[in-house]
């Protein structure tokens, strides 16, 4: 079943699994060329992981976009998933 609402500590921690990075490494205004684990790899992780827990489908293109952890999150709100 798929999750519905997720929370911002929720959604990095969701974050630094994927990128396999410590949490401390994924904030809101970290950028995503400070974190090594986002690369094509961590994106993929990121895609699927979002698909797997709200069914949200993550072009690889929009993907390529997001520049920072704020613009994962903002694609959250967008979608309705993160929680205030």
């Amino acid at each position: 079943m798929s999750q519905t609402h997720i929370t911002l500590a929720e959604a990095l921690d969701m974050m630094a699994d994927a990128f396999n990075e410590p949490l401390a490494n994924v904030q809101p205004e970290t950028a995503r060329d400070s974190i090594p684990g986002w690369d094509s790899m961590g994106a993929l992780m990121l895609i699927a992981e979002l698909d797997e827990r709200f069914g949200i489908e993550l072009s690889a293109e929009a993907s390529r976009q997001m520049r920072s952890v704020q613009h994962v999150l903002d694609f959250l709100a967008q979608h309705g998933v993160l929680s205030a």
